[in-house]
């Protein structure tokens, strides 16, 4: 069962935070660390403030994992076709509960979130190093848009 996140979720939503933020910071240790997410932040998303939205996927009572979505506006540079997007700013699943179509299902709802809210575009970013994500937006329609580059530049003496 997909549904919006309640007060009551947000141990289950912190706990699942950190097993993200512990993947992201072995996928890229130089840019990520093993960390709590805030929880005025997790909070103030479930109130829906920002534009934010949280699903959670919901199996026998127990949350199994989320997906926090923002409603944004194109920046107003001349260059830009003003339009409205939805931006998939985390999805986590439950390590222990992968492969069971909870992330297909959180971003189908993300997308008819989208859909209700007449945005034009359903956006998100993914670091390179993470294939399973990468393979799952392919599979559910999504196409490389932009191209984020960087280079490490150590101090050298």
């Amino acid at each position: 069962m997909i549904r919006k996140a309640h007060l009551e979720d947000l141990p289950t939503i912190q706990q699942l935070y950190f097993n993200l933020f512990e993947v992201m910071a072995d996928l890229e240790p130089h840019y990520m660390k093993a960390t709590a997410q805030d929880q005025d932040f997790i909070k103030s998303v479930i109130l829906g403030e920002n534009d934010f939205t949280i699903f959670v996927a919901e199996d026998n009572n127990e949350v199994q994992g989320f997906a926090i979505a923002q409603l944004q506006s194109a920046p107003p540079y001349n260059c830009f076709v003003q339009q409205r997007l939805v931006y998939l700013m985390d999805l986590v699943v439950n390590p222990n509960s992968r492969g069971k179509g909870y992330g297909k299902t959180l971003i189908q709802a993300v997308k008819a979130w989208g859909i209700e809210n007449k945005v034009d575009h359903f956006e998100l970013s993914v670091l390179a190093q993470n294939k399973k994500a990468i393979e799952l937006y392919l599979r559910e329609g999504f196409n490389t848009f932009n191209l984020s580059m960087r280079m490490r530049l150590d101090n050298q003496e």
